[in-house]
């Protein structure tokens, strides 16, 4: 269970954050969500797939990890074997929340029962002056990029489902030996209907700054070829 606070300088200058992953510090994840600005550097290892919210019921753009809802396949010893780690994996143990007195503000959050957390080996999170080391700072711009994001990305699944390019799509992952996966749930480009599209309908894509984004994510699904080749031999031997 998170135990959020907001951060503060007097109370939390002495925690440190380790560095890497590991499913142990909660990135032993099938899937994690994403926002349509990380789909460029996103495509070049995940597939990228739509899900429906439990909570909104609306579309939500999601980058596979794996075959099962606790494995990721690109985690490696104590690193992330891709050259681009998701926003959503680099911001732990951080969180934003709306400010209940301004509106318009969010506050910093720390989960101060993460696992990520130290006092000792790391990287410190203030510089003795209070301002946000290096690697706070950076967590801080991928939550900002993510907050700008979340409205972004409901705005680009709205646009494909009105013009009909969200389809559910059956994956079925032979691995050899009598072992496959089906993952279920999965929503992704109907190439067929993109490639049936008006000028206009085109056109009005490449003003909102989707088109783009619409052709990488349906490239994107070949990177399951990617996945079973990590499932089956088990990890890649380049680390970041």
């Amino acid at each position: 269970m998170a135990n959020f606070v907001p951060l503060d300088f007097a109370e939390h200058r002495l925690l440190r954050l380790a560095n890497g992953y590991g499913a142990s510090w909660g990135d032993g994840l099938g899937m994690v969500g994403v926002v349509p600005t990380e789909i460029p550097a996103l495509v070049n290892s995940y597939p990228l797939f739509f899900r429906v919210s439990p909570i909104t019921g609306a579309f939500e753009l999601g980058a596979m990890l794996g075959f099962a809802a606790e494995e990721n396949l690109f985690l490696a010893d104590d690193g992330w074997d891709a050259a681009y780690v998701p926003l959503v994996r680099r911001c732990e143990p951080f969180a934003v929340q709306q400010s209940p007195a301004n509106p318009d503000r969010n506050s910093l959050m720390i989960d101060l029962d993460s696992p990520r957390l130290t006092r000792a080996g790391g990287d410190v999170l203030f510089f003795s002056d209070g301002r946000p080391s290096e690697r706070l700072q950076a967590i801080i711009d991928s939550l900002e990029a993510l907050v700008k994001g979340a409205p972004q990305g409901s705005a680009y699944a709205a646009a494909l489902d009105a013009l009909g390019l969200i389809e559910p799509v059956d994956v079925r992952i032979d691995l050899g030996g009598g072992v496959s996966h089906n993952p279920s749930g999965l929503f992704a480009i109907a190439e067929a209907r993109l490639a049936q599209l008006s000028a206009e309908a085109l056109a009005d894509l490449h003003r909102q700054g989707y088109l783009g984004w619409v052709y990488q994510q349906a490239a994107s699904v070949g990177q399951i070829a990617n996945l079973i080749l990590r499932k089956n031999r088990g990890r890649a031997p380049h680390v970041l």
